[in-house]
Order: structure tokens, then C-alpha cells, then sequence
């Protein structure tokens, strides 16, 4: 039986007790200011073990909080040991070589190909990709202001690996000039094709003047992007003749 349930049955048995003498000053009023009395310890009783079990929930819970906070500070120092120690090769582990990796990357950058012109005294970088690329030969026809043929030279095409007579790629054309002619272009006394303008320098040696056509790329053909973007990097390097 629970504390609070003694006293209200202590109360019960009071209550059947025979009415008193009140001749003998045990009067009513004394007999409700006793059972007053007994509510009330009754009540202060109620009160203190409401409160010792609100008490013994905070004694849990901060028992949890304890509990918590122990296992935090065991576990951090584990933790930042953990991070300090990352990226460091444990057992059996394989070691990464960073310096490697950029070695790697730097020699694929250089794996270009480099097409080499002996007779005309140049070089070219094409991409990777390009790789099995075919020299194909052209020719270019100058026409003077009296529209009679002046001039001509040789046209050199780089042809990516990919090109088929079914879907041809942009290639990549270099006109062959003499000093002179080149000169002699530049001062109007003939032009190639009916552009207005004329062909793009792109180096020049002690013998020849090496120039991109003007429209090369007018028909948009695939692979035109990308070969703007190849002569963006000044692929063609011009190198002395010797005769």
C-alpha cells in the first residue's frame, strides 16, 4: 500500500470513530481543525514525493547528460587522431605518389603529334587524336587585276584519321608562298579566289610565307571547331631552309 493511501485510510478510521464529548472541549471545530491537520500533512506529503520523483527524473537525466558527455570526450581524441592520419598509408595500404600522378599529366599533355615538313621548313602540333593524319597535296591559283593566272603554289592538307569521302572532317590547309609572292599578294598585284580578303599568316622562314586560306571553314564541315581551336595555340612553328 502506497504512503498517500495510508493516510487516507488513517483518515477513514478517524472518521469512524464515535462522536466525541463535546462537553468535554472536544468540540466540532476541534474535531475539523484535527482533520484539517491531517489533509494537510496528507498534502505536504503528496507534494514531497511529486517532487522527489521530479528530482530523481532530473537525477536520470543529467546522469545521461554525464553519460553523454564522457563518451564525447573519450571519442574526440580519437577522432581528430583519425583526421590527422588521413592521407597517410596505413598496412597494406597502396602509397599514392602525387609528384607521379602530375608526371603523368604532364606527359600526356606532351603525347602530340608532331608533323614535320623538311621541304618547305616547318612543323605542326596536332592532338592526340590526330593520330594517322594523311598530308594531302593542293594547289592555290593567284589571278592579277586583268583576271590573267599570275601565280600558283602548293596547298599542304591535314587530314584527321576519320575522314571519309561519305562524311569528310575539316582539314587543316597550309598555302605555300614564296617571299615574293607573298609580297607581291600584300600589294595587291594578284588575289587568290573571289574572298575579300586575303589569307591568314601564320609564320614565315627564310624561303617561305606559310598562310591560312581565307573561308577555309566557310562550309562548316565537322571537326571545324576543333581545328580553330588547334591553330588558336600557334601550332605551326617555322624553321630555316638550308640549301
Amino acid at each position: 500500500m502506497k504512503d498517500n493511501e495510508k493516510f487516507y485510510e488513517l483518515e477513514k478510521k478517524i472518521r469512524s470513530f464515535p462522536e466525541p464529548d463535546y462537553d468535554k472541549k472536544f468540540t466540532k471545530e476541534t474535531q475539523d481543525n484535527i482533520h484539517e491537520n491531517l489533509l494537510q500533512i496528507a498534502r505536504v506529503y503528496d507534494k514531497k514525493k511529486k517532487r522527489a520523483a521530479i528530482m530523481k527524473k532530473i537525477s536520470v537525466g543529467l546522469a545521461s547528460i554525464a553519460a553523454f558527455v564522457l563518451i564525447s570526450i573519450l571519442t574526440i581524441p580519437i577522432i581528430g587522431l583519425d583526421s590527422n592520419q588521413q592521407g597517410q598509408p596505413g598496412k597494406g595500404e597502396p602509397i599514392v605518389d602525387k609528384n607521379k600522378d602530375k608526371e603523368d599529366i604532364d606527359q600526356n599533355a606532351t603525347e602530340e603529334n608532331l608533323y614535320e615538313n623538311a621541304e618547305y621548313g616547318f612543323s605542326f602540333t596536332l592532338p592526340v587524336s590526330w593520330e594517322g593524319y594523311q598530308i594531302v597535296s593542293d594547289s592555290w591559283e593567284g589571278i592579277s587585276t586583268d583576271q590573267q593566272q599570275t601565280e600558283n603554289g602548293q596547298i599542304l592538307l591535314i587530314r584527321h584519321p576519320v575522314w571519309t569521302e561519305e562524311k569528310p572532317r575539316q582539314d587543316i590547309p597550309i598555302m605555300i608562298f614564296t617571299l615574293k609572292q607573298w609580297s607581291s599578294l600584300q600589294n595587291g598585284e594578284f588575289h587568290i579566289g573571289a574572298a575579300p580578303i586575303g589569307p591568314t599568316l601564320l609564320g614565315q622562314n627564310n624561303e617561305y610565307v606559310f598562310a591560312l586560306p581565307a573561308r577555309y571553314n566557310f562550309a562548316f564541315l565537322e571537326g571545324y571547331e576543333e581545328v580553330e581551336t588547334i591553330l588558336e595555340n600557334n601550332p605551326l612553328q617555322p624553321k630555316n631552309v638550308v640549301k
